[in-house]
């Protein structure tokens, strides 16, 4: 297991891996858990039916990581996989990329996403060389749009009628941020 980054939040040990298949038993057990939530924000949440397909999705990923067009990270508390951590649509060229995350409901509502997001933003800005990070969420998900805003990321678009999904389409909120430095 590699450790990225590890922090300690309340009595909490969290730490940000790379992502291997050992996590899939627990990542899967936590989408098990909360499907039902998941899946109003997550279209991914309804086609991860087993461990074997979450094992599947994180080879997918670590392929993708090498042909840096993703960099994903694993969130563990006290060594229990809970959710993930990423950035997608990297372009080195304009140098810019765009956020995902997830997380279980059991440890919500600790910071543990923003101080997650914290840590990959600074890699992002100080070791990729990024200049700046673009967040997309659902207009109506308040909790996904709260981490955005808590990080100092600026409301740059409202795109309606984004992406359709579960019979409707869905107006997203564009945040971003820009490398101060």
């Amino acid at each position: 297991m590699f450790v990225f980054k590890e922090f300690q939040l309340d009595e909490m040990t969290i730490k940000l891996l790379l992502p291997e298949t050992s996590q899939a038993r627990d990542l899967y057990r936590v989408v098990k858990e909360d499907r039902d939530t998941l899946k109003l924000w997550m279209p991914w949440a309804n086609e991860t039916h087993s461990q074997r397909s979450e094992a599947e999705f994180l080879k997918y990923i670590q392929g993708r990581m090498v042909d840096d067009k993703v960099f994903m990270l694993t969130i563990a508390v006290n060594d229990v996989a809970v959710g993930m951590v990423d950035l997608h649509n990297i372009d080195r060229a304009n140098r810019h990329a765009e956020v995902g995350y997830w997380l279980s409901s059991q440890v919500q509502g600790h910071g543990i996403m923003t101080e997650s997001l914290k840590r990959l933003i600074e890699y992002a800005f100080h070791e990729m060389g990024l200049h700046k990070i673009l967040i997309q969420v659902d207009t109506e998900n308040d909790p996904s749009n709260a981490i955005p805003k808590r990080l100092g990321f600026k409301l740059e678009a409202t795109f309606q009628d984004q992406i359709y999904f579960h019979g409707q389409y869905r107006d997203f909120f564009e945040y971003g941020l820009i490398n101060p430095e």
